[in-house]
C-alpha cells in the first residue's frame, strides 16, 4: 500500500507509474486524465504483469491524479507547463545565522513613490538596505534616485561600520568617550 501523502491506499507501483506518466506530459500537448489512467495502467502491466497490481475505482484514480499533479499544470496550458518544466532548480536556500552580525544581507528595491530629486524634477527612488539575518535589524539604509551604483553600496557599508554619533558633524558631547 502507498505511504505517500495524498495517495490513500493506492498501490505504490501504480503511484510511481502515474508520476512517471505525469512527468512525461511536460513536453506533450495537453491531454486528459483518462489518457493518464490508460498510460499508467499500460505501464504497470508491462512492468509487473497483467492483473498483478490492484487498480482503484475511476473516482479514486481521478483523486490520485489530482493529488499527484498539483503544481505541475499537467492539464492546463501547455506553454505554462513547459515553462515550469524548463525552470532550473531553485538556487536559493534559507540563510540561517546564529549570532548578530554573522550574516548581513544587502538588497535594493524600487519604491512605488515619486520624490522630488535634487534638481527639482520628480522621479522614482530606490531603497538599498542592509539587514542582519540573525536579529532582523536594519543596519543601514540609503534612499537614492533609480539606478543605485557601486558608490551607494560603499556608502551603505560605511554607514554600517561607523555609528551615527562618530560621523563628522556630530557634537563631541555625543561621541563615545571610552568605547568598550
Amino acid at each position: 500500500m502507498s505511504t505517500a501523502p495524498g495517495t490513500g491506499q493506492v498501490d505504490n507501483r501504480l503511484v510511481e507509474a502515474v508520476l512517471e506518466v505525469l512527468a512525461a506530459q511536460e513536453s506533450m500537448s495537453t491531454g486528459t486524465r483518462t489518457r493518464v489512467i490508460r498510460q499508467a495502467e499500460k505501464l504497470v502491466a508491462e512492468r509487473h504483469g497483467e492483473g498483478t497490481v490492484p487498480l482503484p475505482s475511476r473516482a479514486t484514480y481521478f483523486r490520485l491524479i489530482k493529488s499527484l499533479s498539483e503544481g505541475r499544470h499537467s492539464f492546463g496550458a501547455a506553454t505554462t507547463r513547459r515553462s515550469l518544466a524548463g525552470r532550473p532548480e531553485a538556487p536559493f536556500t534559507p540563510t540561517l545565522a546564529a549570532r548578530p552580525g554573522e550574516v548581513v544581507q544587502i538588497d535594493t528595491t524600487p519604491l512605488d513613490v515619486l520624490a522630488v530629486l535634487d534638481d527639482g524634477v520628480t522621479g522614482r527612488v530606490e531603497l538599498t538596505i542592509a539587514v542582519d539575518v540573525a536579529s532582523r535589524t536594519i543596519c543601514a539604509a540609503i534612499l537614492r534616485p533609480a539606478g543605485t551604483k557601486a558608490v551607494d553600496a560603499a556608502l551603505l557599508l560605511a554607514r554600517m561600520l561607523v555609528p551615527e554619533p562618530m560621523r563628522p558633524g556630530w557634537s563631541d558631547a555625543l561621541r563615545m568617550s571610552e568605547p568598550r
